[in-house]
């Protein structure tokens, strides 16, 4: 190989590098600028089976927190268990909210607020509001990864 090779080859391998770099640590990058603890203006956390299990480590905590940055709302929900799949969305909306603003209604797959062991919260829906109307409401689902284990599974059988 001559010197021109070497070096477009030793070209190649740093754009490379450079856009692997970029897609690893860009997106990163930008999410933790955007979502800092400090700008945490709501939190709840609940545990649908904290009553039908004999230990913590098997206690399933489903969390969504709520935060502030310049004219961006951020939504984002968390889970301890790998059957959910963190979810994170932003609101453009330039009027200043409180945690009174935020409302958060815990419900089963069906839709029913009355849980039991056998039908337990699966769904938050975030409601968010100023001066009392509402400009945003989303429902978060704590089980899809789990329905889609299900599914592929059924899928499999076939």
């Amino acid at each position: 190989m001559n010197n021109k090779s070497i070096l477009f080859l030793l070209v190649i391998i740093l754009l490379f590098l450079l856009i692997l770099c970029f897609f690893l640590f860009g997106k990163d990058s930008i999410n933790n600028e955007e979502i800092k603890e400090n700008n945490l203006i709501y939190e709840e956390t609940v545990s649908p089976n904290e009553n039908y299990v004999s230990s913590e480590s098997e206690k399933v905590y489903y969390t969504i927190k709520v935060y502030r940055n310049d004219n961006k709302i951020i939504v984002k929900s968390s889970s301890n268990t790998p059957f959910t799949e963190e979810l994170t969305y932003e609101i453009d909306y330039e009027q200043e909210i409180t945690k009174n603003d935020i409302r958060v209604d815990w419900t089963t797959l069906m839709g029913d607020t009355n849980f039991t062991k056998e039908n337990q919260i699966a769904i938050a829906i975030v409601t968010l509001s100023h001066n009392g109307e509402i400009f945003s409401q989303r429902k978060i689902s704590f089980v899809s990864n789990a329905i889609d284990i299900i599914v592929d599974t059924v899928n499999k059988g076939d």
